[in-house]
């Protein structure tokens, strides 16, 4: 029976929204670039939900991992602690500063990293097979089936890929995406993992899935400060910070004793791995 739907092409159109927000003549690397020392800050700090990740994964001592989209090594780094080697992968050059400079301080030596977006990647030239290949919410690919295909090409064992379940907005969230686009909807995020899994399907790939609860928390040192990052991390033109604002000063917590700003969002988190 032919498929009615062909989930590769739903990908590339749930993609296309959310690359024509970003385009800023600007590739995905540059625009990691300007944000990274932000996000290095935010996500070093999340070491509960890294080491419930990684517990999760194969590891072995004679083992080589491949972190697909490695940003500033939240797992290349304590995975590298547990391996042989860790190639770190990420089209911005940005991160891999930020990576190596997280490298240096643990004092770790078996992390290579490669500046190259997975698209680019050719295995057996730019990489060799690895035995564990993992992608935690790095999945940006337009052509997403075709760089599944490289990823399982990449692996002696295991693939292990990280993505959304269900809906990754709360606390209002959708309001303010409804404000800012005029009323349409926001697409960026909203491919969550069962597109993933219908693809590797169609592949003939059958996946298993694990789905974690999970709990996101980031502060801020003033509303100006959380203004300026949300700004940065989720493209959000400049005329429409005023709305931005206003959504963030009802939905931010201040802590009585520091005055400090909170913002916390439970979701859910999958695991697809085969």
């Amino acid at each position: 029976m032919t498929e009615i739907i062909n989930w590769n092409e739903l990908w590339k159109a749930m993609r296309s929204g959310h690359q024509h927000r970003g385009d800023r003549g600007e590739d995905m690397g540059s625009r990691w670039d300007k944000r990274a020392k932000k996000f290095n800050e935010s996500v070093m700090k999340h070491t509960e939900r890294t080491q419930r990740q990684i517990a999760t994964l194969e590891l072995k001592p004679e083992y080589t991992v491949l972190d697909v989209g490695a940003g500033t090594g939240r797992l290349s780094i304590p995975i590298a602690k547990q391996v042989k080697s860790v190639t770190a992968v990420d089209p911005s050059k940005g991160m891999l500063a930020c990576l190596q400079e997280n490298v240096e301080r643990e004092g770790i030596t078996n992390v290579t990293t490669i500046n190259k977006r997975w698209e680019d990647i050719e295995v057996g030239v730019d990489i060799e097979p690895h035995d564990i290949v993992i992608a935690c919410h790095s999945l940006s690919m337009f052509d997403i089936q075709e760089a599944l295909r490289k990823m399982d090409a990449a692996s002696k064992g295991y693939v292990y890929i990280m993505n959304f379940a269900g809906r990754w907005m709360g606390n209002g969230d959708g309001k303010l995406w409804k404000a800012i686009s005029g009323g349409g909807r926001r697409s960026g995020h909203s491919t969550d993992y069962i597109l993933l899994y219908n693809i590797l399907h169609d592949m003939k790939i059958y996946a298993n899935v694990d789905i974690l609860d999970t709990e996101f928390e980031q502060h801020y040192d003033s509303l100006d400060d959380a203004v300026e990052q949300w700004k940065e991390m989720r493209d959000i033109p400049p005329e429409k910070e005023d709305v931005l604002r206003e959504h963030l000063s009802e939905i931010l917590v201040k802590n009585s004793e520091t005055g400090a700003l909170s913002f916390k969002r439970e979701s859910k988190s999958a695991t697809i791995w085969w």
